[in-house]
């Protein structure tokens, strides 16, 4: 693991420790110990209680936020040892965490190599944007299919999301330009109520984001992106069905030519 890497787990490491010591406490009155979920430290008194989940899915999705902002970059190993002993705890849950990225495809698993950040070609991009297009195409119909009611309920939340992607396309920040532009597809899959759709389509979007953060690419102008989007709600708001299956189409092969500088192959 690279200087930055361990550098950046150490840091993300000590807040895992701290947040375990107050995983488990006794409670007052009858049932004891519950393992209730308890921030009472001093300074921490602002962050959000846990969700229970397990070390490996706790280890899993900090690295995958460290490998989807970039602060793990292609081609960096990730040895098991060293995180079991920078985290302190055992080599199994580490293991599992690294199966899961690996699983996920944020991560390569190379026989006497070990596990490092995967690097995603061009190839690679043109297969992930075919694969969310084929998913929200299916979402889309999904939904107009629902009726009136299943529509109106997505444009709406469709809308709210569309509002603030033009609030952080003023802010300029280009990374949350990306993540809430991402969450506007994220929304329209997961307001088909398919929860199959939605992990993978979760899976997917982990992908398109770090590529994204890597690649550093001028991102569409606002004025083209917020009509982009608009255009979608507007063919989902009416139920037409083709013109919403060709805007996902055009929308999602446009975005990865900009990410390749290519067209998609013809294979």
């Amino acid at each position: 693991m690279s200087t930055v890497g361990r550098t950046l787990l150490t840091v993300a490491c000590w807040g895992q420790r701290m947040l375990e010591a107050t995983w488990r406490r006794p409670t007052s009155g009858a049932g004891g110990d519950r393992g209730e979920s308890i921030v009472a430290v001093s300074g921490l008194s602002g962050l959000k209680t846990f969700e229970r989940k397990s070390t490996s899915d706790r280890i899993s999705e900090e690295l995958r936020q460290m490998i989807i902002e970039g602060r793990l970059r292609p081609g960096e190993p990730l040895a098991e040892t060293r995180i079991a002993e920078l985290l302190d705890v055992s080599r199994a849950p580490v293991r599992e965490a690294l199966q899961q990225l690996v699983q996920q495809k944020l991560l390569v698993s190379a026989r006497n190599r070990g596990v490092s950040v995967a690097a995603f070609t061009a190839s690679d991009i043109w297969e992930i944007y075919d694969a969310r297009c084929a998913i929200e195409s299916h979402a889309a119909g999904r939904i107009i299919d629902g009726g009136p009611g299943t529509r109106a309920r997505a444009t709406d939340a469709l809308r709210a999301v569309l509002d603030r992607l033009r609030i952080a396309l003023k802010q300029g920040d280009r990374r949350k330009i990306s993540a809430i532009d991402l969450e506007f597809h994220t929304t329209l899959v997961a307001s088909a109520g398919n929860s199959r759709l939605d992990d993978a389509y979760s899976i997917l979007s982990a992908q398109t984001l770090a590529c994204i953060n890597r690649l550093e690419i001028a991102l569409p102008s606002g004025e083209e992106l917020v009509d982009e989007h608009g255009v979608l709600i507007d063919a989902l708001a009416a139920g037409e069905r083709e013109t919403l299956l060709k805007a996902i189409n055009d929308h999602l092969t446009l975005a990865a030519s900009h990410l390749t500088g290519s067209q998609p192959s013809s294979n």
